[in-house]
């Protein structure tokens, strides 16, 4: 199994904790693909993303939308205990999840027979 991709700290406002600082829209910036076949990596892309094309609001009650091209395209309840967000409605469940300078990291990491894929994604807070 790869080391994971996300260090576990989260950095945001002094003394704010990561359930309070999620709380908003974030634009996704962009998305990687991380592939592994026995331990080594065969495979890395990232897209990026501009204007409105994929966008993401945690409220404070522990509900979300995900937004692709301004429309809703999934409703989700979440949680985070440390550096993890637990999610119903959406798959995957379980996301590694970080505010480091502004920015919102969220991955996870999904396993074949012979394969590791890890899936990054990268967000700004919205004005």
């Amino acid at each position: 199994m790869p080391v994971a991709l996300l260090a576990a700290f989260i950095s945001c406002k002094k003394g704010t904790p990561l359930d309070e600082a999620i709380v908003g829209e974030w634009d996704v910036t962009a998305y990687s693909e991380v592939y592994y076949s026995d331990n080594v990596k065969t495979y890395e892309d990232t897209y990026y993303l501009t204007g409105n094309e994929m966008a993401i609001e945690f409220t404070s009650s522990g509900t979300g939308i995900i937004y692709e091209n301004s429309d809703v395209y999934g409703l989700f309840n979440w949680t985070i205990s440390d550096n993890t967000m637990t999610v119903s409605g959406i798959t995957p469940s379980t996301w590694n999840i970080s505010i480091d300078k502004g920015i919102l990291t969220w991955s996870y990491t999904t396993d074949s027979l012979t394969y590791t894929y890890d899936y990054i994604y990268t967000a700004k807070k919205s004005n």
